[in-house]
């Protein structure tokens, strides 16, 4: 048996009427949704609520490579998608996912039957791109100084961002990139990255769990 997905940082939104996380490839990407689907990812965050609805974006980033020196693009910023589930009603108990949680979480069964694979499904050239950025949090009012200030003019490559609280000790935060183009784009996104690496930052899921 084999990982057809695998869900990310996961959270209750604040209005309790839905819940976010990232979902990357294991055997099937994503396409539209299915109920089905949705309950089942629901079920595997533990999340005890009935879908009702639901949104699906799909970006890459690096922070979800698995192998950063690929010779190929499309590993070294893997495909993810950003699921929204709203429930049929107000979620009331209490859970975990208050706070965003790091832990992946695997989904050992379930398809998404609106998506078909081609030839090049796993060949993308245009896409999203979602740089997520874990920040200790006495660095991140020094970093926000600097952002806002556009100290790095490369930081004016970005459109807006998202940014949660890490397991209570971290700030995750997304900075939407725009849609780049592959491979001729990724330098920009490179320099983004290492722009904000200068503050002692986290830009992989794996230097996150190590505990840099």
């Amino acid at each position: 048996m084999r990982i057809t997905f695998t869900l990310w940082t996961p959270i209750i939104n604040s209005d309790r009427l839905g819940c976010s996380f990232d979902v990357t490839p294991g055997l099937y990407q994503l396409a539209s949704g299915t109920l089905e689907l949705m309950k089942k990812f629901l079920q595997c965050l533990k999340i005890e609520a009935e879908p009702q609805e639901w949104s699906i974006e799909p970006f890459c980033s690096a922070y979800y490579s698995e192998n950063l020196v690929s010779e190929y693009y499309q590993v070294r910023h893997q495909m993810a998608w950003r699921v929204n589930i709203y429930f049929t009603q107000t979620y009331r108990d209490y859970s975990d996912l208050e706070f965003c949680i790091f832990s992946p979480v695997a989904v050992w069964s379930g398809k998404d039957d609106t998506w078909a694979e081609t030839e090049d499904s796993w060949d993308w050239t245009r896409i999203k791109y979602v740089a997520i950025i874990d920040f200790e949090l006495w660095e991140w009012s020094g970093f926000l100084e600097d952002y806002q200030s556009l100290k790095q003019p490369i930081f004016a490559q970005c459109i807006n961002f998202e940014t949660y609280k890490l397991r209570e000790l971290f700030r995750q935060v997304r900075f939407n990139l725009g849609v780049i183009n592959f491979p001729e784009g990724e330098e920009k996104i490179m320099e983004f990255l290492r722009a904000c690496e200068q503050y002692d930052v986290s830009t992989n899921w794996a230097k996150t769990l190590a505990g840099w």
